[in-house]
Formats: structure tokens, C-alpha cells, sequence
């Protein structure tokens, strides 16, 4: 257990004043994990679920004294084959399964995340409609129906205090999700919804919350922690959100991350360690269920304000069920065993064959199938959608980045996929989002810009050491994008131009050495037609902005969709792995990376297994 205590206030002869305790729990990045079920490897998780929270959700809001509110922070609806099969379904008059999950555990407030818009406004309305709770999120303006959403809520609560007396107080929340959802969903969202950027937002909504009588404030934010200065429009805006007069205490998701962390670098405005940002507390509690966040305020009354005067920042982990939360566990599933059962028989539907095995240990080491599978479903998609057009003769590029890589999911989260059967389940792993697929005009110095925001995925090496980290840390696999369809090397020697945050680092720095289509140099001025999804066309993870006359078609089906068609049509796979990038050379120089214990029977000539390493991954060394 992570956790931190701090004194906010040195109290002094305030001693004397009364004071009261108020706990505050956070769940966040759900993504349909209500059961503890992995669907893409097809079995139970005990990792994972709200449902493995409820025994320490349970314990923490019964304890004697304590006051507790509890919160979702966003990414609640979307993510995996349940939630799709739900989303197919659409069925009328039924209640969302997790929404009947946050009424069944009394959740006070909600914030929306930016997967809830995947699906369209339609199904996120109907879901919402039965909520029983609060639903907060104030830079999202709806142009033509009523607000999805309030800007704030104002809950009122009685605090025990420690002289004996019960006192109320008003706990403002709001909400942000991340202002990039007009551009990640833009097929669904373009004229019907605009987002403001969080921190400016903020700044006029606070006094607003203060003037409705707001004793303390709590900001949920559906976006991570960045940098500490804020700029305009930036998707990790926690830091600078903290940094509000009179925010109190922030709760914050969307990467995936948790905090604290004791591994995350201190920075001027974050405290890893205390769990602070702008030294007020902040928590983010993982993802899929994994995690609980608890922040423990103790409160001092001078007779009109309260002020935090001791916050106590940690995060708990789901326990196995016991019998004191039984009925509160079926209250919770009630209804979705149905469901789950045909998700089951849905995604178990066999699509196609393979007689190579096909697998995602080492997808940002070395070119993978997987992603090479994908890769080629999209540039056949985009090719035969733009026959017809003034494109139709310039080559097509394929972007593809991986999603189960290992990394903060653990190393049971890869993709593995043994000759034999495809299922609808194995696409899914290969591609789990609902995005659709653009086709972007692209040039050859803009492909070059792309291959660089990529290579921030690698450390910098120096030549002829051993025993050197090969992935940057904190770096997601999911924003390490690969084309296929050109040749190309990372000189790793060399310093990343941009950091993992996509923000330009050094503007003469180049990694990418040799790039050629069809075993030509590339040029600056060569045009090409680059296939990639809508979330990555539109600027997801901070890739250079594509100018909206540049994106030439836009699908209708989802890229999961064209992929599944693309395996359904080949009917079988006999691909091996091409050769598409590489490293480049460096002389006596070996570094490290991990994986799953798994894949040590999969190694190539330039890797050894080196051994078992932290938190259940094995590591590796790759000799460049």
C-alpha cells in the first residue's frame, strides 16, 4: 500500500477547535471491468473488477467516526467485450450494468472520461438516464439537447465532531474529461459538443462553487498527470488544475497510472511520495478495479470555515470476496450474467485460422504480427476506399501502435495466439477500442516527424555499455506507432527530438537514419496516404496535428470492424514477420527491457534471458 500523511496547517492555539474527519474514495478507468474477468485472454482475473473492491469499499465507509464519500472519475462504459456487446445491444428501458452498479453502491458524484463518447451521445444519455447520482462535467457544452452533464453539485454532509457536536458541511464537486474528445470521437461529436480547456474553465467555475456555498471543493479530472505549467488545451492538466485557488483536493485518471507513486519523479508542484499536487492531496487509483484511492482529510472548524488540517493521501487493492459483501455482490451483477455469457459465446466465434503463432512479447522491441495483421487490414481498407479518387496512386502507409503490451497491466496482459483457430476474441485483443479509420495526406518529412514522436519510446544508449534500460520510463507501448510499409532504423545513440509527452525536446535531434519505400530513399516532398486510426489522426497521443483538409476519408466501420472482415476474408494466416524497422547498430552495446516469463521460449539470436524480475515480468537483453 502506497500511502502518505501530511500536516496541511500547523494549528498552534487552534487546538482547541473542533474537528471532524471526511474520507474521500476514488474509483477510475473502469472500463466495464465490473467482474473480475479478463476477456481478452478469455478467462477469470483476480486482478482486476469493482466487484473485488467492495470488501475494502465496505470496510473503509463503515468505520466508526468516519464521514466517507465515494466518486468514479470517467472511463466507466467502454473497453472491453462486454462493454461492446452491451453497446450492440442497446437494449431500451434496461439499466446500464455499471450504472446499476454506482447506484447499488451509492456513489455521490460521477465524472465522465473520454471513452464514454465512443459510443456515441445517444447510448451515453440512455445509460445516464437511470443514474441516481450526480453526474458532473463542467467544460463539455451540449449545442442542441440539455446538458449531459451539470458543471457542479453541491453535497451536504453532517461531520461528527470530536467535542461531541455533529456539524454540516457542503463538499462542492465538478468534473473535466480531457478537452481532446471533439477530436478523438470528431465522426460523432463535430457539431454537437465543444469542450473549454480545463484549467480555464476552472478558474471561472470555482468562485461560482464558493458563491453556492461550497465549504470545500473537490475537482474530479478525467485527465493525468503532466507537466506542472499549464498550456492551453493539454490533455494532462491535473498539475495546473490543483493549482486553483480554492480547489481542495483533486482526483485524477485517464492514463492509467496511480499516485502516489514512489517511483514517479518529484517535480516542482508534485509530491510522488506525500501525494500532492500543488501540495493539496490528489489521487489516481489505477485502472480496471485495480485499485482503491482514499484520501483521509482531518478538518478544523473555526466556527464559520473548515480547513484541512491533516490529509492522509494512499490506495488499497481489492481482496477476495468474503461473505459479509455476498448479497451486496449479486445486488451489484444482478442482471449481467446474461450478458456475460453471451459476450462469452460471441467473441469465442472463430473468424479465421493461423498456422503462425501470433503474439505481442516483444511489439515495441522488434516488428510484430500482430500489429503487421492490423497494419495490412487498414492499408486494404484505405486503398480500395480510395480507388475511385485523385489518391488512388499514391502509396499507402500503415500506422498501428500496441495495446496489450505488458507494461502497468502486468505481464499476464499480452497478446498470444496459438496456430489454430482465429477468434472474434483474438481481433479484439489485436485492436480493442471502438475507433473508426482515417486516411491522412502525408509527406515524406511528415512521416519522418511521425517515426520521431514514436522513437521518444527508447532511452538514449550510449555505445558500447551493457546493462542499459531500452524503454523510456513511464512510456505507454499504446503510443508507440510503427508503419508498415516503409523501411526504417532508430539510432538510438542519438537524443529523442520529443519527450513521451509528445512536447518537442530538441528541434535538430534525429533518430530515424535509413527510410526508404520500396527500397528508395524517402523524400522530404514525397506524398503518401497514411491509414491510421481516428484517435491517432486527430492528435491523440500528442503526435504532430494533422490539418483537418489533410484527413481524405474517414470510415464508417470501426477499425476493429475492418479488421475482423479483413482476417474473415483471408480466411488464413501464413504471414511471418516482415522486417519493416529495426535498430541500428551499435557496437558492443546491449540493453534491457521486460516481458512476460513467457516469452523467454520466443527469444531471437540478439536476446537472453536474463531472469526473473520486479512485480512478475521476466527481463531481457537485446544486443544491438
Amino acid at each position: 500500500m502506497i500511502e502518505s500523511d501530511t500536516d496541511v496547517l500547523s494549528v498552534g492555539s487552534q487546538d482547541a477547535a473542533p474537528k471532524a474527519r471526511l474520507r474521500i474514495l476514488e474509483t477510475t478507468d473502469l472500463h466495464m471491468h465490473l467482474l473480475g474477468y479478463d476477456y481478452f485472454a478469455d478467462k477469470p482475473d483476480d486482478s482486476c473488477g469493482l466487484i473485488r473492491l467492495l470488501d475494502r469499499m465496505n470496510t473503509l465507509r463503515n468505520e466508526p467516526g468516519q464521514t466517507t464519500l465515494l466518486f468514479d472519475n470517467g472511463d466507466f462504459i467502454q473497453g472491453n467485450p462486454l462493454a461492446d456487446y452491451l453497446a450492440a445491444q442497446e437494449n431500451q428501458g434496461e439499466v446500464h450494468p455499471m450504472i446499476n452498479a454506482f447506484n447499488v453502491l451509492d456513489y455521490d458524484a460521477i465524472t465522465l472520461g473520454n471513452h464514454e463518447f465512443n459510443y456515441g451521445l445517444s447510448f451515453l444519455r440512455g445509460a445516464l438516464r437511470d443514474a441516481c447520482f450526480p453526474v458532473v462535467c463542467a467544460n463539455i457544452t451540449d449545442r442542441h439537447h440539455p446538458p449531459l452533464a451539470d458543471d457542479f453539485c453541491i453535497i451536504k454532509r453532517e461531520l461528527r465532531c470530536d467535542d461531541g457536536q455533529t456539524r454540516a458541511i457542503k463538499v462542492g464537486v465538478t468534473g473535466f474529461v480531457t478537452p481532446q474528445i471533439t477530436q478523438w470521437d470528431h465522426d460523432t461529436l463535430a457539431g454537437a459538443l465543444t469542450t473549454e480547456d480545463i484549467v480555464t474553465c476552472a478558474k471561472a467555475l470555482i468562485p461560482r462553487m464558493k458563491a453556492a456555498g461550497a465549504d470545500l471543493i473537490v475537482a474530479l479530472c478525467h485527465s493525468g498527470i503532466g507537466a506542472d505549467e499549464h498550456i492551453v488545451g493539454m490533455e494532462n492538466a491535473a498539475v495546473p488544475l490543483a493549482g486553483v485557488a480554492d480547489i481542495d483536493v483533486v482526483l485524477t485518471g485517464h492514463t492509467h497510472e496511480t499516485f502516489p507513486d514512489t517511483t514517479r519523479p518529484p517535480t516542482p508542484r508534485v509530491d510522488s511520495i506525500a501525494g500532492t499536487l500543488h501540495g493539496k492531496p490528489a489521487v489516481m487509483a489505477g485502472f480496471y478495479g485495480n485499485r482503491l484511492g482514499v484520501v483521509d482529510l482531518e478538518l478544523h472548524f473555526d466556527g464559520t470555515l473548515w480547513r484541512v488540517i491533516r490529509q492522509h493521501v494512499y490506495l488499497e487493492t481489492g481482496t477476495a470476496p468474503t461473505m459479509a459483501t455476498k448479497k451486496l455482490r449479486e445486488t451489484v451483477t444482478a442482471g449481467l450474467q446474461g450478458s456475460h455469457r453471451q459476450t462469452l459465446a460471441h467473441i469465442r466465434q472463430p473468424i479465421a485460422t493461423t498456422q503462425i503463432a501470433v503474439h505481442s512479447y516483444f511489439a515495441t522491441i522488434m516488428p510484430d504480427l500482430s500489429q503487421q495483421l492490423l497494419a495490412r487490414a487498414q492499408r486494404n481498407h484505405v486503398a480500395a476506399a480510395l480507388a475511385d479518387t485523385p489518391y488512388a496512386n499514391l502509396p499507402v502507409i500503415s500506422a498501428t501502435a500496441p495495446f496489450l503490451f505488458g507494461g502497468r497491466s502486468g505481464p499476464g496482459h499480452y497478446i498470444d495466439i496459438s496456430p489454430g483457430p482465429l477468434t472474434l476474441r483474438d481481433a479484439v485483443a489485436i485492436y480493442p477500442f471502438a475507433n473508426t479509420l482515417c486516411a491522412v495526406r502525408q509527406t515524406g518529412a511528415g512521416l519522418r516527424m511521425w517515426l520521431e514522436r514514436a522513437a521518444a519510446h527508447f532511452e538514449q544508449l550510449v555505445p558500447g555499455r551493457a546493462n542499459q534500460s531500452l524503454i523510456t520510463f513511464r512510456s505507454p507501448g499504446y503510443d508507440y506507432d510503427m508503419l508498415d510499409g516503409l523501411r526504417y532504423a532508430f539510432d538510438l545513440s542519438r537524443p529523442a527530438r520529443f519527450d513521451i509527452n509528445g512536447n518537442l525536446r530538441d528541434s535538430s535531434a534525429t533518430r530515424v537514419g535509413e527510410l526508404l519505400y520500396a527500397g528508395n530513399p524517402v523524400r522530404d516532398d514525397d506524398l503518401f496516404i497514411l491509414a491510421a486510426n481516428s484517435y491517432r489522426a486527430y492528435g491523440g497521443g500528442n503526435y504532430p496535428a494533422v490539418p483537418r483538409k489533410n484527413i481524405v476519408y474517414h470510415s464508417t466501420q470501426s477499425t476493429r470492424d475492418i479488421l475482423i472482415a479483413d482476417l474473415r476474408a483471408r480466411r488464413q494466416v501464413t504471414d511471418h514477420v516482415i522486417p519493416t524497422w529495426k535498430f541500428a547498430h551499435l557496437p558492443d552495446t546491449r540493453t534491457t527491457f521486460l516481458s512476460s516469463p513467457r516469452a523467454k521460449t520466443l527469444i531471437t539470436d540478439q536476446m537472453q534471458h536474463l531472469g526473473p524480475g520486479e512485480d512478475g515480468f521476466d527481463i531481457y537483453e537485446l544486443t544491438l
